[in-house]
């Protein structure tokens, strides 16, 4: 039996369509359409220009509120900004108002004098929507118009369907073929009988699946083996990390267990010995870094399980307990402490206040330049550490776990991640500086009222 070429099949019905229906559709889809993008195009300039003449007005209207009002401007301002505009107000360089959040797609506009910036954002996805809209009205217009010219081709593409469907019919039965023959493989290792096959290119495609096939169920079987090998290695492997994670914790428990003991005499030991002899003050100041690095360790293990219960704690009090517990330590390395404390109220548990301290005064005492001064600031609900230390590469990754600024410095690296993560749980904001080699831990909390207590 002859084979029927696919590439004949094709032609005709392609020929039919294309004949029929680009002459009467392909002038009509081309004007409208150029039509519809030149709108849309002038629709949203002009709307962007109304966007940005009243963010420029808004940012005027801003500038003569503060003027006015510089006292009660922020109330003001809130009872007549839209939610959805973002407003940012700076005075020398520090942002006094931010009303909003930056929008995705924004038109923006800054107004400047000599005290203020004012910067004003709007979105543009409101612009978006809008044109959206009309572009749904311009398409219900495009498509009233092409309803005209599809009436007349539908009548000439059911003459062509009709044909097509005759072809159509044909090659489902013998694409039906391979639908059958795959069907089989996927179960059972058979192959295309060609005799079975009338169109020729469909042939080639034979021969290459018999091929694929024959391949394919040669790298099964090597890969079943690999698997079921793989699968075992995994097993063990995982189960061995498993096990080690297990003893690894388990040894730090009982580390930290042994070392509490010893700690504690040679601690209380200390308070008989002669604490005016040099050896015996740097005993001590070593002792109490270990009692540091401990304290951190025990918090690490404990942390994740442990209930930490909300107290209102006074800075003051706390600051100046831990002061003196370092100020040993600190004197061993020739550094001394000065500090300037106005009391406020924090709601905080304890035991946490006692980490963000300890390790801000630790760290200072480890990266200080000798003979220099640590300083301690607490005022208006903010904390600052502040000490000379040499040149820092990486202050981005202070905050990180088991960071060291330099490899041989003492301790883990789990301070400042543990003085991190707790500032996250009470939403304490933090930042860091460095210049002229003066370093600032600054540690602002929120206000502290019944409602902190829930």
């Amino acid at each position: 039996m002859k084979k029927i070429s696919l590439n004949k099949i094709y032609l005709w019905g392609i020929t039919l369509l294309f004949i029929f229906s680009a002459i009467f559709t392909t002038l009509a889809i081309f004007e409208e359409y150029r039509d519809f993008e030149n709108e849309v195009v002038k629709l949203k300039k002009e709307m962007i220009n109304k966007t940005a003449l009243k963010i420029q007005n808004l940012a005027k209207k801003i500038d003569t509120v503060i003027k006015i009002a510089p006292n009660n401007c922020k109330k003001i301002l809130d009872t007549f900004i839209d939610k959805s505009i973002y407003v940012k107000i700076t005075k020398n360089d520090v942002a006094v108002y931010l009303h909003s959040i930056p929008p995705p797609k924004e038109i923006s506009y800054t107004l400047k004098d000599a005290r203020y910036k004012i910067t004003v954002k709007d979105s543009i996805a409101k612009i978006d929507e809008t044109i959206k809209k009309k572009k749904q009205n311009l398409i219900h217009k495009l498509i009233k118009t092409m309803t005209n010219f599809l009436t007349v081709s539908f009548i000439i593409y059911m003459f062509a369907l009709a044909g097509f469907y005759l072809i159509n019919e044909f090659l489902k039965s013998e694409i039906n073929k391979f639908i059958i023959f795959f069907q089989k493989a996927y179960q059972e290792h058979i192959y295309i009988k060609f005799n079975d096959i009338k169109i020729k290119e469909f042939l080639n495609i034979a021969v290459f699946v018999n091929k694929m096939l024959k391949e394919i169920n040669s790298q099964n079987k090597k890969l079943e083996k690999m698997n079921l090998s793989l699968e075992e290695k995994v097993r063990k492997k995982t189960l061995k990390l498993q096990n080690l994670i297990k003893s690894q914790e388990m040894f730090i428990k009982t580390a930290i267990h042994e070392i509490n003991t010893p700690l504690a005499i040679i601690l209380t030991s200390l308070n008989f010995l002669d604490k005016k002899d040099k050896n015996i003050q740097r005993i001590e100041s070593a002792v109490l870094m270990i009692n540091n690095i401990y304290a951190d360790l025990s918090f690490v293990l404990k942390y994740k399980h442990k209930n930490y219960p909300l107290q209102k704690i006074q800075i003051k009090e706390a600051l100046k307990e831990r002061i003196q517990f370092f100020e040993t330590i600190a004197n061993a390395k020739k550094l001394t402490f000065e500090y300037e404390i106005n009391d406020f109220t924090v709601c905080i548990n304890k035991e946490e206040l006692i980490r963000i301290i300890d390790n801000n005064l630790s760290n200072a005492i480890k990266y200080s330049i000798p003979d220099s001064i640590i300083k301690i600031t607490a005022k208006n609900n903010i904390l600052i550490f502040e000490n000379k230390t040499n040149e820092i590469n990486n202050i981005d990754k202070f905050f990180d776990p088991f960071y060291k600024e330099h490899s041989n410095s003492e301790g883990f690296g789990l301070g400042l991640y543990l003085v991190n993560e707790i500032c996250k749980k009470y939403d304490i904001h933090v930042n860091v500086t460095h210049k002229n080699n003066i370093i600032t831990f600054e540690y602002k909390f929120k206000d502290c009222n019944e409602n902190s207590f829930g």
